[in-house]
Parts: structure tokens; C-alpha cells; sequence
């Protein structure tokens, strides 16, 4: 997997300006093929194209020019492959989009998160105990991500914003099961299913949900200065989260 990501990070800068693609509307980022399949399923024109280990399919939908990425379900995939992404394509919009679990226990099953933030949960500092003096995760704190702004300047961050407009639109979506809700999707390589750490994990980032990717794509989109959208359905099926893909882009300008 990290072998993966430095192939990737080192083909990033041996590819020249003059090969770019053609900038596109939107970079669609979803984790697996069952996710993609009724997004690729109404593109027209589609093209598929493999760079390093990672493939992207461009076309058009609801008339606009797009490229989808299939993330691989895991933070660096996401990471190297939406910077290959956005390198190459030169997207308006990063849209990633997938099922989730739940941090927020007022959420259910088939319930639409619209991103209003996201939260990359996977920095934590640990208190010092002795040998023997066991572990105890509910009393970790955050460890904020520190982004580099311009002028090599790191800046410490517990969430990255969503683009005010993509959600305007997307809270407008209607899930096929459930309500619509704006919340702060987050996203680390683990799977939590303890309710004590979970009810902590919220405590510390604000997590509505949980997943392999999302934040770690919106925080690739914003250090590179490239809008962010994302929503995700709790213990949602196969394609449920992608269905709604062409409802947004047919509203998004």
C-alpha cells in the first residue's frame, strides 16, 4: 500500500504541464466499483484511462465534463489517487461520495449526510502511562492535522470545509431511504464499532459519520486549493450514494 502511494507521489512530478488533460467540471471520487456502477452506467462518451495503479473514467454526465476515480477504499489510495486526479485533470469541484457509519446516534440507516465539514480522525495523542498500566482510547486527544499554507507555513486543522455552493445543492437531495442532513463526514483507516470510543471520536472531531476516505480527499482537495463537496447514506446499499450523483449535477453550475 505505501509502495503504492510513493510510486504514485513520484509519478506526480514527472508528469509535464503541456500533457494535462483539459480541465473538467467535476472529479467524482467514490470508493469501490458497486459504488461507481450507476454513476459510469449513465456516462456517455466514457473513457477509461490508467495512471500509476490508479484508473479514471472520463465522459460527460448531466452535460458536464467529468472524470471518476475509484479510491480504493483506503486513506492513502484516496489520497495519491485524488492527487493524481486533480494534477492531471484540473477539476472545478472534487465530489466523493460513498456509504458511512454513524457517530451521531440520531442518524439511521438510509439517512443522506451532506458534508458541511470534514474530519480526516485519525490523529491522536495517547497519555503516558508505565508498562502494565493498560490503554484507555475514551481518554486520547485530538492531534490536529497541520496543513501547509502558502509560504511553507503549517497551519493546525481538526476539519476542512465544504464549498458553500455544491452544498447548497447537494442538501437539496433526496435519499431513497430516510432524511437529508448536513453534518461533518469524517474518515480514518479504522472501523469503530465500540460505543464508548465512537461517543468519543464525536466528542473530539464533531464526526457525524465514518468512513475509509472522504476526509482524507477533501483535505488533498483543499491543500491543493480545489472546492470540496461530498455526502455519504448511513449503512447505505450498493450505488445507493452514487444514484444521486446525476441529481447534483444536474443542479450544480
Amino acid at each position: 500500500m505505501i509502495r503504492r502511494f510513493l510510486a504514485a507521489a513520484a509519478f506526480l512530478f514527472l508528469i509535464p504541464a503541456g500533457l494535462h488533460s483539459a480541465g473538467v467540471d467535476v472529479l467524482l471520487v467514490g470508493a469501490d466499483d458497486e459504488e461507481l456502477k450507476p454513476v459510469l452506467a449513465q456516462m456517455s462518451g466514457a473513457a477509461e484511462q490508467r495512471i500509476v495503479s490508479w484508473t479514471f473514467w472520463s465522459g460527460t454526465l448531466a452535460g458536464h465534463p467529468v472524470v471518476v476515480l475509484r479510491a480504493e477504499g483506503d486513506p492513502l489510495n484516496a489520497v495519491a489517487g485524488t492527487t493524481l486526479g486533480l494534477r492531471h485533470f484540473s477539476p472545478r469541484l472534487v465530489v466523493v461520495f460513498g456509504s458511512a457509519r454513524a457517530h451521531d446516534p440520531a442518524l439511521a440507516p438510509g439517512d443522506l449526510v451532506v458534508a458541511r465539514e470534514f474530519a480526516a480522525f485519525d490523529g491522536m495523542i495517547s497519555r503516558v502511562t508505565p508498562e502494565d498500566g493498560g490503554s484507555d482510547p475514551t481518554k486520547w486527544i485530538a492531534l490536529p492535522h497541520l496543513l501547509m499554507e502558502p509560504g511553507e507555513k503549517p497551519v493546525p486543522q481538526m476539519r476542512f470545509p465544504a464549498d458553500n455552493t455544491a452544498l447548497a445543492v447537494a442538501s437539496r437531495l433526496h435519499p431513497a431511504r430516510g432524511r437529508t442532513a448536513a453534518g461533518v463526514m469524517g474518515s480514518a483507516g479504522q472501523v469503530n464499532r465500540e460505543a464508548d470510543r465512537i461517543a468519543r471520536l464525536r466528542a473530539l472531531w464533531g464526526t457525524s459519520t465514518e468512513d475509509a476516505e472522504s476526509a482524507h480527499v477533501a483535505g488533498c482537495a483543499r491543500l491543493l486549493g480545489v472546492p470540496v463537496a461530498g455526502w455519504c447514506v448511513v449503512d447505505g446499499t450498493a450505488g445507493e450514494a452514487g444514484a444521486l450523483v446525476v441529481p447534483f449535477l444536474k443542479e450544480w453550475k
